[in-house]
């Protein structure tokens, strides 16, 4: 007799609360472990946090240590302050997480050059991977999925889920309750269609130099911010090589530092799974973006 395969433990990580809708069928059929680095209050400082509180109660996900951590003003003001201490420690903190968890699969946002925090949330996400991977030789899967991107495109080592029409009504539902991101819903919907999000797909993070494509063209984040200082609403722009590259090149540097944490939390044996199983089947800053 054989023993029965072990099931696999997930963990989505995003920037803000309401990222999880992208996903929705994905994370109703593997119940993650859930982290979200802001509370999604934007500029209007009202948290998103309740609503994705509901959302994870009703699909069975469960919430992690890295919960509404910081009011995205906040973060933003740690960017543009170059507080990359933080973003090491964030990624050594969910490193930790995914170790305690015993966890075989993450799943998180794209770096797009849409919203720096997105794209900060994505480094931290592949820094804990990779001292997983360095400090113990465990490997975790990675995998990413676009945000501003269209939602039904993939890539070579895409793990596509796919819904009907049934499971598609239940991802609407979930998306016309969240209240506070009833205007974003509206514009992507009109923008792809309906059926574009029928498929979620998950690619293969890309982990090295992620960022990179940004040293000869600048991201939109940049453009928008410096619309927003032309208008007279924001004072700052945060920019990648001021501000993002730092952060990449702070957790690459603590890759190789020992963290006890990490050996700690670190599960016996180490297990991997198929893809198929992945289907189912501060002071406020004055650079605000939306999420």
């Amino acid at each position: 007799m054989t023993d029965s395969p072990k099931p696999l433990t997930t963990a989505l990580v995003v920037a803000h609360p309401g990222h999880e809708l992208l996903v929705y069928h994905w994370v109703e059929k593997h119940h993650p472990i859930y982290c979200c680095l802001t509370d999604g209050s934007g500029g209007w400082a009202t948290s998103r946090l309740s609503s994705t509180s509901r959302l994870l109660d009703t699909v069975g996900a469960s919430i992690g240590p890295i919960y509404g951590r910081y009011p995205d003003t906040l973060v933003y003001r740690l960017l543009l302050d170059g507080r990359v201490d933080v973003f090491v420690a964030l990624a050594r903190e969910l490193a930790a997480a995914l170790a305690q968890a015993d966890v075989d699969c993450v799943v998180g946002d794209a770096i797009e050059g849409f919203n720096p925090v997105h794209d900060v949330c994505r480094l931290i996400v592949n820094g804990a991977v990779a001292i997983l991977r360095g400090q113990t030789g465990r490997e975790v899967r990675n995998y990413e999925f676009l945000l501003d991107g269209p939602p039904d495109v993939d890539g070579p080592g895409s793990v596509v889920v796919r819904l009907d029409e049934t499971a598609l009504e239940r991802k609407l539902a979930a998306a016309r309750e969240y209240t506070e991101m009833r205007a974003e819903i509206e514009a992507a919907l009109g923008r792809y269609g309906r059926q574009a999000f029928a498929m979620e797909c998950l690619r293969p993070a890309a982990t090295t130099s992620p960022v990179s494509r940004f040293e000869q063209a600048p991201p939109d984040y940049e453009r928008y911010g410096e619309r927003r200082v032309k208008e007279g609403r924001y004072f700052e722009i945060i920019r990648y090589r001021d501000h993002v590259r730092p952060v990449a090149e702070a957790i690459a540097a603590a890759l190789d530092e020992p963290h006890q944490a990490v050996l700690e939390a670190l599960s016996d044996g180490s297990t991997t799974s198929s893809d198929s199983a992945l289907t189912g089947a501060g002071r406020p800053s004055s650079h605000l973006t939306s999420s």
